[in-house]
């Protein structure tokens, strides 16, 4: 087998598997979550649409924020995933980085999905390279 494939026992294990999987339920909410946001964006024709009316710059920013938020955190946790498959686990710095973005995002809003950074950010430790 190869080491770029990873069994599911593997992926359960995998702080990258699961730092995509958030950030794919992350863009795949924004309907649900910035509707209205969402919505004021494809109504101005998507190109240039967050700045191009003062009034709903706002409005617009939330969707625009939320996903580029989570397209960021997808791409992120694709590389870690693959660092993981290739046998030289999470990056170092990756479990500090997302176990304080986590705090942070609790401490600001704890009624969110911040408390899920926390177990990746676990996962990643546990995975992390050591030097």
């Amino acid at each position: 087998m190869s080491t770029l494939i990873a069994s599911p026992t593997t992926m359960t294990r995998s702080s990258g598997f699961w730092t995509v999987l958030l950030a794919v339920v992350h863009v795949l909410a924004t309907p649900l979550f910035y509707a209205d946001s969402l919505q004021s964006i494809l109504d101005a024709g998507v190109l240039g649409a967050v700045d191009s009316d003062p009034d709903l710059t706002t409005l617009r920013a939330a969707a625009f924020w939320y996903v580029t938020a989570g397209l960021l955190l997808g791409a992120v946790g694709w590389m870690v995933m693959l660092a993981e498959r290739r046998g030289t686990g999470a990056p170092r710095g990756f479990a500090l980085a997302l176990g304080l973005t986590g705090a942070w995002g609790v401490i600001l809003s704890p009624l969110s999905g911040f408390w899920l950074f926390l177990v990746i950010a676990f996962l990643a430790r546990r995975n992390t390279v050591q030097a």
